[in-house]
């Protein structure tokens, strides 16, 4: 066999073998002998593209559209085209070019007589998708499901049953939605999708489930995933460094937070060159994970992501909460609320919307936006967004002092949590649990429910919350005030008024006359002198 067959046969072995590093020298060298059949050269420019050679795959998709537009194979040549497309747009974010090949394509079509082809619906459908007409979206990509089955394109069928299934969930259509994003992985699970079109739903069903809060699902598919990018080598780029950002995204639900940080900062670094539409998310996702951790790198984890396009709410206005900054806090997520008009886009940030609110005393806010998660949860009632509501809802409550009513929908979000494997969040509900059985006079059931959190929060090294937890747990005050009396009663012991501690604290006069109240009631006193002696005794100055 001489040197150029070696090479292409090697090439082909490698391409087989997902050694796609290899199959690029195998394949280049054998072209450089021979010119490459137009078939080897997909092989090339596929392996070229997963591992984020976006330059090369380029060049060899664009060799692959000419040879195919010359023999007149245009379903062929329209496949190349959407391939070029996606590494414009998806790798580089150049649109104009991207469309340029899109038209280019059509002219082909158009001078090769009548026809329709599918792959070239899918550009037109995912710009439907951005400017919010999901409608024209779920027609074009129906129509591209039924090109796809006419010719036996797996990839295309596929590709358009999984961005049907988006526009379907997006139009409100729940079950509608996840049927067909069911019927797409099925083919993804099984492997009869190219590596490229793999990568690619995944991230797009996991991610669709993700925005409706289908969590469930989104785990099954992530665990999938891992377990695929398991077998496969460290590779970077666009296609697989979205991969990479949701299966960190898992490991974060999961508990498992010091390797979705190594993942979600290799993520940032591989997307630097070629994957700025989905770089500010990997971004965005390791602020959120620096946070939670209470470490350094938050703003500048935020900025980038901002650098790169991602609006970084609801995260910074949790950031500024957690500084103290009530007020940066809730105008950040307020303006951010205020672009935003469609359900999907919304939920993300309501439930940070219901914790800002109710820490700066506004709880009839809170209350509008508790009535906002109801309506969401008709439309996508999913095991994670009704452990949202009811979360929300106890908040709600608890605010009010309304302690029984708070622990009936606090343990309905805690089971539900339970039931996702999501330690964090279920740690969290728990605070507010045990917050509430201590304000219905169970002491020992209030301690065992704060323990148990602080455990949890310990364990993933949430320091800001563990932090919250111990200063519940020390001291008779903070066994029987609320957080945010507390911060009242402090003020009381400086000698501010109501109206000044309204100021101070963001609050109306009457909520802080509520807060007075119940302090005074609490610790059985009659006068705010008297509650600032306690206050002094125990050591809150």
């Amino acid at each position: 066999m001489n040197a150029d067959l070696r090479h292409r046969e090697t090439a082909r072995e490698n391409h087989q073998a997902s050694r796609w590093v290899h199959a690029c020298q195998e394949f280049a060298a054998a072209d450089r002998a021979t010119p490459l059949s137009v078939e080897d050269l997909e092989s090339w420019a596929e392996s070229a593209q997963v591992i984020g050679r976006i330059d090369e795959a380029i060049a060899v998709l664009t060799r692959c559209f000419e040879l195919r537009a010359e023999a007149g194979e245009i379903h062929e040549a329209t496949r190349a085209t959407y391939w070029l497309w996606s590494a414009h747009v998806f790798a580089r974010g150049e649109f104009a070019i991207a469309a340029g090949w899109v038209e280019r394509a059509r002219t082909l079509v158009h001078e090769r007589g009548p026809g329709e082809y599918g792959w070239l619906l899918i550009p037109r459908a995912y710009g439907s998708i951005g400017r919010g007409d999901f409608t024209t979206a779920e027609g074009l990509l129906h129509r591209a499901t039924e090109l796809g089955l006419g010719r036996g394109d797996v990839d295309l069928i596929t590709i358009a049953t999984t961005m049907r299934g988006r526009a379907s969930l997006k139009l409100g259509s729940l079950e509608n939605g996840l049927a067909l994003l069911d019927e797409a992985m099925i083919r993804v699970l099984t492997r009869a999708t190219s590596p490229r079109a793999t990568s690619v739903m995944f991230c797009a069903a996991i991610g669709s489930c993700y925005e409706v809060q289908e969590i469930a699902r989104a785990t099954e598919w992530s665990v999938a995933l891992d377990q695929w990018l398991g077998t496969l080598p460290q590779l970077g780029g666009a296609y697989f460094g979205n991969c990479r950002i949701y299966r960190a995204i898992l490991m974060r639900l999961r508990g498992d937070w010091s390797r979705a940080e190594a993942e979600l900062e290799q993520a940032c670094h591989d997307l630097a060159l070629d994957g700025h539409l989905v770089a500010g998310h990997a971004w965005y996702e390791l602020g959120e994970l620096r946070r939670l951790q209470g470490v350094p790198g938050v703003e500048e984890a935020f900025e980038q992501a901002t650098a790169f396009g991602r609006v970084t709410q609801p995260g910074l206005a949790l950031y500024r909460l957690g500084q103290g900054n009530a007020q940066a806090a809730g105008t950040g997520l307020r303006r951010v609320l205020a672009e935003r008009e469609l359900a999907g886009d919304r939920l993300a940030l309501l439930p940070a919307a219901v914790e800002i609110f109710l820490a700066t005393g506004l709880i009839e806010e809170a209350k509008d936006v508790v009535t906002e998660l109801e309506k969401i949860t008709q439309t996508y009632p999913t095991t994670a967004m009704r452990a949202i509501l009811d979360a929300a809802r106890g908040a709600v409550a608890l605010s009010e002092d309304r302690p029984a009513d708070a622990l009936a929908r606090l343990r309905q979000a805690s089971d539900r949590w339970r039931e996702l494997d999501a330690p964090y969040e279920t740690a969290q509900v728990g605070v507010r649990i045990g917050q509430a059985c201590r304000l219905l006079g169970d002491e020992e059931g209030a301690l065992m429910e704060l323990r148990a959190a602080l455990a949890t929060f310990e364990r993933l090294g949430a320091r800001p919350d563990a932090i919250r937890v111990r200063e519940l747990l020390s001291g008779q005050t903070a066994q029987v005030l609320s957080p945010r009396e507390i911060e009242v009663l402090r003020l009381i012991v400086k000698g501010r008024t109501n109206a000044e501690i309204a100021a101070q604290l963001f609050l109306s006069e009457r909520t802080v006359h509520r807060h007075v109240s119940n302090i005074l009631a609490k610790l059985d006193v009659r006068s705010r002198t008297s509650a600032a002696m306690y206050a002094v005794q125990q050591g809150l100055t």
